[in-house]
């Protein structure tokens, strides 16, 4: 609270500064504007237009509203040997030409813009500020065109006046934007501390108004991004929808909206999207448009905000009271600015200042918000942990009690629980014996495969014996499948199975279903002539008997690739795997129905005749 009052009073110490600026201010000059609809005049005819033509801007600053149409101003300035500058009071606008014409002579001239990179200004200032060239009375011509609101604040101040004032505006800057990156801070550190994620949404939600802050005020062009064109021709459209996406998210966490209010919850989930729409979409629209549509989403959102902080409040939630204090004072802020850049409201510090003032008081309110409802929520965990300690005890008793009866049970439920777990350990048995099984063919699956391989090739390598792979595969097996169906496909891939099954009988071997057409052989302590003898069986008894299907007989060959680790040949079983794989491959590539067998590196085959 003592820091809220802080910055109000620094912050109204920035107003009155401002007022004795315009006070100490020399000259406000009385302006004229000709509206170029077309974009077509230059400064030579501009100079040259009768007086008719000239219209006058009124008591007040220029100012046109959001227009994208290219406007001249003209007014006169008296001679003066003393240094003085011309102080355009608004960083908004994209493009500023300023011709200082001496009887129809071009005396000085400048190009400015938030379109230029900030290091093109003759003097660095978050507003446009030009010097005034010494001497006889001058005529000032300004070119101006913006997406933005078009306003031209236009003062002439003495030079050494002009920068004496920007002190108490400079420091009422540093201490607005200090006292956010506090409270960044701090509640990125509690939530560090706490994993309260409504700290951290929080921080976000105050990065992102500072941010957009910084684009308003010029400060972030001049300090934060001075070359970068792309982010400030978007900024505020940015940086104020993510501040709006943020604060749906913050709000929701803070005030537990889900648990008091289905159709405000939607409400803020649906503000945090179409601001995220907004987000993405200033990347793209042009600014023109995106900054009237946000301005009146703005408008929307803090006045729903408001009405759910007026319903929390009614719901009986204590710092809901401060929120909502909170967010009004935001949502006056917003009004007067959203009026002011519309042109409905005129007035340099509505525009300037408003939207400041009103987000740092909001921002501090809810700081203290956040405070409030954690040390709530703090209290009643401290006062939930006591009565749980309480029911500990009676439960600690309870417990007692029970474990004398449980006790009298144990013995009886031993006995039943054995007679289980026997029960269990079959079922168990029989589990992973489907587990390992392919239920098409009733050969081990790949997941057997792949344990067997391991277990065999470590045997193999501790008894220092040989261990033969075969990896098989049916040719032109799509083909099949694709003339006669996936079923007759199927029973081919059964037939096959058996007749392995005929061809491998020792009890240490086994015979798996790689998966799809491909099979794979492991055979325990056999050489190279035993396993290519073996593959020779199995390839003539696929070749030499058609399989008998429910599409009529059918012929199929196979293709097979053997690999024999001996001792010291490989190092792991993939190894192995991959050098029978690579055989397996060679025998399509050789033409099918062949076995291939894998030595040393050096493939070798033999026809399945042999």
């Amino acid at each position: 609270m003592r820091s809220l009052l802080i910055l109000i009073a620094l912050l109204s110490l920035l107003a009155t500064s401002v007022a004795e600026a315009d006070e100490r201010a020399p000259l406000r000059p009385d302006m004229d504007y000709v509206l170029d609809g077309g974009d077509r005049l230059q400064i030579s005819e501009v100079i040259g237009l009768p007086e008719f033509a000239w219209e006058p801007t009124g008591p007040e600053q220029a100012s046109f509203g959001y227009d994208t149409r290219t406007y001249w101003l003209r007014m006169t300035i008296p001679g003066s040997e003393e240094p003085r500058l011309l102080h355009v009071q608004y960083p908004l606008l994209d493009s500023l030409l300023v011709y200082f014409v001496q009887d129809g002579r071009i005396v000085n001239q400048y190009t400015l813009g938030d379109r230029l990179p900030f290091a093109a200004r003759p003097i660095p200032h978050e507003d446009f500020v030009v010097p005034v060239p010494a001497g006889e009375a001058l005529t000032v011509f300004i070119r101006v065109q913006s997406e933005s609101s078009v306003r031209v604040p236009a003062y002439i101040w003495p030079a050494d006046a002009f920068h004496a004032a920007q002190g108490p505006r400079q420091m009422a800057l540093g201490l607005y934007f200090g006292v956010l990156i506090c409270m960044v801070v701090y509640n990125l550190f509690g939530y560090g501390m706490t994993r309260e994620p409504s700290f951290f949404s929080y921080s976000l939600y105050v990065i992102f108004i500072g941010l957009m802050m910084a684009a308003l005020s010029g400060s972030g062009f001049r300090y934060v991004w001075p070359e970068n064109l792309w982010l400030q021709d978007r900024a505020i459209v940015l940086f104020g929808s993510l501040s709006f996406l943020f604060a749906a998210v913050f709000i929701s966490q803070l005030l537990n909206v889900s648990k008091h209010s289905a159709f405000f919850q939607r409400g803020l989930w649906i503000v945090g999207g179409v601001a995220g729409a907004f987000a993405l979409s200033g990347l793209v629209f042009p600014y023109s448009i995106s900054i009237k549509l946000l301005l009146g989403f703005a408008l929307f959102a803090c006045v729903f905000i408001l009405a759910l902080a007026l319903a929390m409040w009614s719901k009986g939630l204590v710092y809901a009271r401060v929120f909502t204090v909170a967010w009004f004072t935001f949502l006056a802020a917003v009004i007067f600015n959203s009026l002011a850049y519309l042109g409905f409201l005129d007035g340099q510090f509505i525009q300037r200042y408003a939207i400041m003032m009103g987000s740092g008081i909001e921002v501090l309110l809810l700081s203290w918000v956040l405070t409030l409802r954690y040390s709530e929520e703090r209290s009643m965990k401290l006062a939930a942990q006591e009565d749980a300690l309480m029911l500990a005890a009676e439960a600690q008793e309870a417990q007692r009690q029970l474990n004398d009866e449980l006790e009298e049970r144990v013995a009886e439920r031993t006995f039943e629980l054995e007679m289980a777990l026997r029960e269990l350990q079959e079922v168990n048995h029989e589990l992973e014996r489907k587990n390992s099984e392919d239920s098409l063919t009733g050969l081990f699956n790949r997941r057997h495969f792949d344990r067997q391989l391991t277990a065999e090739f470590r045997r193999s390598w501790r008894n220092q014996e040989p261990l033969a792979l075969i990896m098989l595969d049916i040719d032109h097996f799509k083909q099949v499948n694709d003339t006669h169906g996936h079923m007759i496909g199927d029973q081919i891939l059964v037939e096959i199975a058996k007749r392995l099954k005929t061809a491998v009988r020792r009890s240490g071997d086994t015979v798996c279903r790689y998966g799809g057409e491909e099979f794979a052989l492991i055979l325990a302590n056999t050489g190279e002539d035993d396993a290519k003898s073996v593959a020779s069986k199995i390839a003539s008894a696929v070749r030499e008997q058609p399989f008998d299907t429910d599409a009529g007989p059918i012929q199929v060959t196979v293709s097979l690739g053997i690999c024999v680790a001996h001792e010291g040949l490989f190092e792991v079983p993939e190894q192995l795997l991959q050098a029978a794989d690579e055989a397996l491959y060679g025998a399509k590539h050789r033409g099918r129905d062949q076995v291939v067998v894998a030595r040393s590196s050096i493939l070798q085959d033999s026809a399945a005749s042999d």
